[in-house]
């Protein structure tokens, strides 16, 4: 394999870029810093948030305004699939080691994916075949309390 001055001196294209390279880089030098991709850092934790955040006035709103609009419905439960999905992936991106379980981090991906889409799915048919997602809160809030007494099965069994 050639030596990296070698190739200086026989790649007259390249010559000045690998040169500056032998000369301004040494071992002890930091690492450079990765340009800001949209889709990690910064972004994506803002993008989390803001998700997080949605996710408050799409709860609310229906509730409050007393409209059930399917359409809302279907917002909320994208939020909460979307809010859910990026969940369990900061779990296995911070707790599943790419670099030691490669093979299992790859199985809680495919995992996660399969569950968000049985996920949407399940949501997908509650909301066409059912009554709602809003509209089952509103039930389930509003139910009444069968008032059961412990006392009286024993006494009719005695009676």
């Amino acid at each position: 394999m050639k030596s990296l001055k070698a190739l200086v001196r026989s790649d007259p294209v390249n010559s000045e870029l690998l040169n500056n390279l032998l000369t301004t880089h040494s071992a002890n030098d930091p690492a450079p810093i990765p340009e800001p991709s949209p889709t990690h850092g910064s972004y994506h934790w803002v993008f989390e948030r803001a998700m997080s955040a949605a996710l408050i006035p799409l709860t609310i709103a229906p509730f409050a305004a007393g409209s059930y609009n399917p359409i809302m419905d279907a917002v909320l439960c994208a939020g909460i699939i979307i809010h859910s999905h990026i969940g369990f992936q900061s779990i296995i991106i911070d707790y599943v080691p790419d670099k030691r379980l490669p093979k299992i981090r790859a199985m809680f991906w495919w995992g996660l994916r399969l569950a968000t889409l049985v996920v949407a799915i399940g949501f997908f048919e509650f909301e066409t075949n059912d009554v709602g997602l809003t509209e089952a809160i509103k039930k389930i809030w509003t139910a009444k309390r069968k008032k059961e007494s412990h006392v009286e099965p024993i006494l009719r069994g005695v009676a």
